[in-house]
């Protein structure tokens, strides 16, 4: 298979440690050419040395097939859109939108352009997290009876981006595409009722510890993002049979380490064992394959739509414009 001429647009800190790495592994494709304001940046992650300043001139050159794109969070749809009109695919960090009505403005100019648009959810492609899913969903844990997810750090410096609200910072918007989310795809996706949301406010105008709860198709789940709480990761699944966790301190961010999942059936405990893996290289092989015409699961835009369904639920109860 011909490799795929991926082109980056954005140069920050996810492009260089995460997808450059990733893609540099890969059989399936190579950064053909990087777009950023910062020549100097764009150079560091450009094997081929091929860099724009200007994200349209990248979105121009007719040898780039897809992009990638790592901008700070209100910049992903805009450029999202611009690059399937531009006759390209498209890999985008998340969040996808800002809110439900742009997703579906996404989607809908990826049916009009015909081109791939999906949502760099990496940790869904980890074997774990399929795992994880595959146990819940078969029936082994009897009727499930909460879900608790948590996903916290502190420590925040208060020149990030993450704090800025002009660009679409919050945690619920950084973190909540890990934790919040999780029950909904952990169960198939049933109908979200009786959602209650608690806020911590930073002093810039953005969320810097939200706990959203609420029920899926009828199981409570608790959930909660932080950058203002020492760093806590898990997920934890509880039915009348049994339950599942993910083990140490890795629940949503395993990479290229190996990654253990805790299963209780019946009183009978195990634990399952997880090679190292880069589920980022995982995602972009997956992505090109499925451009390709394969079969490799990706995640369907119909999730980014109902993550972004639930965030503007949980943004109007913590009064927050979407």
């Amino acid at each position: 298979m011909e490799k795929f001429r991926w082109g980056f647009i954005g140069a920050g800190m996810i492009a260089k440690k995460a997808l450059y790495p990733a893609i540099s592994k890969s059989n399936t494709g190579e950064i053909y050419a990087v777009a950023s304001r910062d020549a100097d940046k764009a150079m560091t992650i450009s094997p081929k040395g091929l860099i724009y300043t200007d994200y349209d001139q990248l979105l121009a050159d007719p040898n780039v097939e897809g992009v990638y794109i790592s901008l700070p969070n209100a910049f992903h749809l805009p450029l999202a859109i611009r690059a399937m009109k531009a006759g390209k695919h498209v890999l985008c960090e998340k969040p996808l939108g800002m809110n439900a009505a742009e997703v579906r403005e996404a989607m809908a100019v990826s049916k009009e352009t015909g081109k791939i648009l999906i949502e760099a959810s990496w940790n869904r492609w980890h074997p774990r997290t399929k795992r994880i899913q595959e146990i819940v969903q078969s029936g082994k844990l009897g009727k499930l009876t909460r879900i608790r997810t948590a996903f916290t750090y502190d420590g925040l410096d208060e020149s990030n981006i993450r704090l800025d609200p002009t660009i679409g910072g919050g945690i619920l918007y950084d973190l909540g595409p890990y934790s919040t989310v999780a029950p909904l795809w952990l169960t198939g996706f049933p109908k979200v009722t009786d959602m209650e949301v608690q806020t911590v406010w930073h002093a810039g105008g953005v969320d810097e510890t939200t706990r959203v709860n609420y029920k899926v198709g009828g199981v409570p789940a608790e959930t909660v993002t932080s950058a203002n709480i020492p760093v806590s990761l898990w997920m934890i699944v509880e039915g009348t049979k049994g339950s599942v966790r993910t083990g140490g301190s890795d629940s949503f961010v395993s990479l290229n380490n190996p990654s253990t999942l805790e299963i209780e059936i019946q009183g009978k405990k195990k634990v399952e064992r997880f090679d190292a893996c880069d589920p980022y290289q995982l995602m972009a092989d997956a992505f090109v394959r499925h451009v390709r015409g394969k079969k490799d699961w990706v995640m369907p835009l119909e999730e980014s739509l109902r993550f972004a369904e639930l965030f503007d639920a949980a943004f109007a109860l913590m009064g927050k414009p979407i």
